[in-house]
């Protein structure tokens, strides 16, 4: 993962990288330091997640922002001020956070948390297609898995993809928080259900799956986690 910290006052530049160094002591984190916009935009480099000062000298942060988003469309850019009164205008460059300086562990810890529901979904995974080989799937992409015969189907938003893998290794490689194998036959992408009625997942493509009865519980409890959180990313 690749963060940045864009602020041109030292003390709040060094409490914001404590603050990610200390979140993410377990994980593979790349912190970069910059001290106004135009260095970070002359950097080009496609951050994950960029914590961005409002009032900067030269660039301010909604410049900085703005001009970051044509050559990094899915970055998250949080933005960084003591001013919360101009928070309406973060909704103009499409800011994920507006965080008060003043209020910044709690803040920071929550916009990193919710962050990490989006960037899970733009993570790939490998699969072996038929006849074609192993290929990168985004997860986002994928609605639902299906078994048939000696094959999986893939049902992505865009086609049905035959591979050659197996349930067991979808269901290694997928990510647990937001994929539930919910019967022997299928594994439902929770963020792509429409309603649930019983014992039948309804799915926003149009199409239905099963839910197994000894599975019913256990696939309740993770859709509902699921929706809590995505209601608060």
């Amino acid at each position: 993962m690749k963060i940045a910290i864009i602020d041109d006052e030292q003390h709040w530049r060094y409490s914001a990288e404590q603050i990610v160094s200390k979140y993410y002591a377990n994980v593979e984190v790349n912190i970069d330091i910059y001290e106004d916009g135009e260095q970070y935009l002359k950097s080009k480099v496609k951050y994950d997640i960029s914590f961005v000062d409002i009032e900067m000298p030269g660039v301010d942060g909604f410049t900085t922002i703005e001009r970051a988003r044509e050559y990094n469309p899915e970055g998250i850019f949080i933005i960084l001020t003591t001013h919360t009164e101009m928070s309406r205008k973060g909704y103009l460059v499409n800011a994920f956070r507006y965080i008060d300086k003043l209020k910044l562990v709690d803040e920071m810890i929550e916009a990193m948390r919710s962050a990490e529901i989006l960037l899970g979904r733009n993570r790939k995974i490998e699969v072996n297609i038929t006849d074609v080989g192993i290929r990168k799937l985004v997860l986002k992409d994928i609605i639902y898995i299906e078994t048939e015969k000696h094959h999986i189907l893939v049902h992505t938003n865009e086609k049905i993809i035959q591979c050659n893998n197996t349930m067991k290794e979808m269901e290694a490689i997928l990510d647990a928080s937001w994929f539930f194998r919910c019967h022997n036959s299928y594994i439902v992408n929770l963020d792509e259900i429409s309603r649930v009625d019983k014992k039948i997942i309804y799915l926003k493509n149009g199409d239905n799956i099963d839910i197994a009865q000894r599975k019913a519980a256990e696939f309740n409890r993770a859709y509902l986690k699921r929706q809590y959180e995505c209601g608060n990313a």
